[in-house]
């Protein structure tokens, strides 16, 4: 005779043990499986994307603002170092004059534009100038100030950059 389990003896039924380890094995594996394909479909419901976005929405707010801080402060800064070039580029031209040429007698103003003495306006451009005086600290040494500015800027309120440096007269 067959053995028979507990449960079985109550319906009359006899199941060999390989039979029953099989179906649980198998029962198992199919649980497993249907886990694991639930796992994979698994997706976001419509609040955690709700959520999630708010988030998302809300820190791009509190940022916004910091980057526009940033571009304008970049901006500027290339406008300042477009300012300090040119006046580089100018006052090297008048440090490569002779140092008893015109163009470096004592004169000018850099508060104002003087003739011989400034590029108002700057190669066509109507917001920048460039002025420069020339003074005669003794007569072999002379004082070069140089003024680059703009009259209007988008970035902020309108800029000078100030460049000074000495010529002598070495013989």
């Amino acid at each position: 005779m067959p053995t028979t389990y507990r449960w079985a003896r109550d319906r009359k039924e006899a199941f060999p043990r390989a039979a029953i380890a099989w179906h649980r094995y198998r029962d198992n594996k199919t649980v497993q499986r249907r886990n694991e394909r639930r796992r994979g479909e698994r997706g976001f419901t419509l609040l955690e994307v709700l959520v999630s976005g708010f988030l998302v929405g809300l820190i791009a707010l509190a940022v916004a603002p910091m980057m526009l801080l940033a571009l304008q402060t970049s901006a500027a800064a290339q406008e300042s170092t477009e300012l300090t070039a040119t006046g580089s580029q100018q006052m090297e031209v008048l440090r490569a004059l002779p140092f008893a040429d015109v163009q470096l007698l004592a004169g000018g103003s850099i508060t104002s534009s003087d003739a011989g003495y400034s590029l108002d306006p700057y190669l066509g451009d109507a917001d920048r100038y460039i002025r420069w005086e020339v003074i005669d600290e003794n007569a072999s040494r002379k004082r070069i100030r140089l003024v680059v500015g703009e009259r209007a800027s988008i970035w902020g309120p309108p800029r000078e950059t100030l460049l000074e440096t000495f010529r002598t007269d070495i013989q």
